[in-house]
């Protein structure tokens, strides 16, 4: 039985999302020029930003079954990399994914940052959850996310193209493999389950750096005129607590998001530089 992989990509607000869907195209249209032993599944998902409800619904009723699947690639804002970074997330997923990683980055040469955590915001939660070993490129956040500065102008194409040649040659790889990778399960941070995207439509404005393992929720920045900006919020700050929410990680500032009420301050406490502040932010609705 002839084992899958798939690639994904959410459809897009803005360039850096966009990036994604032509580093999909680009991915597919170099494996169209080369001979393989496994097929080859080229997707795009609709409706990530408000609950992975695109990729859930193939999950859930896909055209084979997801046991065929032999892998998945996700691809999530890949289009504006800073100094050589690429995050790769979820490779706790199969046991053979940092091999093929490290073998596959000594012609590409990129600064890797491995993430075994497969329960990010994004689509790969829904084939993770699925039991299909699961990857997801990320280059970074930045100051523009889901606003109108994100301009085509600000693209690194040519790091773009790198993560592209860089996917292409991991499904290579996969496609030379006889047996698909095995699937590991990785415990969720706190033995949290479900969902934490009911929030989504409360807006705080804050750009979480996801590349980045710290106590609390590390802001890689803030949105210009959005409700942390307004609260004296800034990139490097660690939230520890919202609405009197523990904040440990980005799982829990997902689920303390299902308390916040739009128009209603929240007292936020963060730590600057080691040092612990507090503020009142709030939330708005997200347009």
């Amino acid at each position: 039985m002839l084992s899958q992989i798939a690639t994904d990509q959410a459809i897009p607000q803005q360039h850096s999302a966009e990036s994604a869907r032509a580093a999909v195209l680009a991915v597919a249209e170099l494996l169209s020029k080369q001979p393989r032993q496994r097929n080859v599944l080229v997707g795009f998902w609709s409706a990530e930003e408000i609950g992975l409800i695109g990729s859930a619904a193939f999950v859930n009723q896909p055209p084979l079954a997801t046991n065929q699947l032999a892998a998945y690639l996700n691809f999530d804002m890949v289009g504006r990399m800073v100094d050589n970074k690429l995050t790769v997330q979820a490779t706790g997923t199969s046991p053979v994914w940092n091999r093929i990683l490290e073998q596959t980055n000594f012609a590409a040469g990129f600064d890797l940052v491995l993430q075994p955590d497969p329960y990010q915001p994004t689509d790969v939660a829904s084939f993770n959850g699925a039991g299909v070993p699961s990857l997801s490129f990320f280059t970074s956040t930045h100051t523009d996310y889901h606003r109108p500065g994100d301009t085509a102008d600000k693209i690194n194409y040519e790091d773009l193209d790198r993560v592209a040649d860089f996917a292409t040659a991991i499904v290579k790889r996969l496609g030379e493999t006889p047996e698909a990778p095995q699937f590991t399960k990785v415990d969720q941070p706190g033995g949290e389950t479900g969902g934490g995207r009911a929030g989504v439509r409360v807006f705080t404005g804050t750009i979480p750096d996801y590349a980045t393992n710290v106590k609390g929720l590390l802001l890689g920045g803030v949105i210009g005129g959005g409700p942390a900006e307004q609260a004296g919020l800034q990139k490097g700050d660690v939230i520890i607590e919202i609405a009197g929410q523990s904040i440990a990680n980005i799982y829990d500032y997902t689920y303390a998001l299902d308390v916040l009420k739009i128009g209603q301050p929240a007292k936020v406490i963060y730590l600057r530089g080691g040092e612990r502040k507090e503020t009142t932010l709030t939330p708005a609705a997200r347009k």
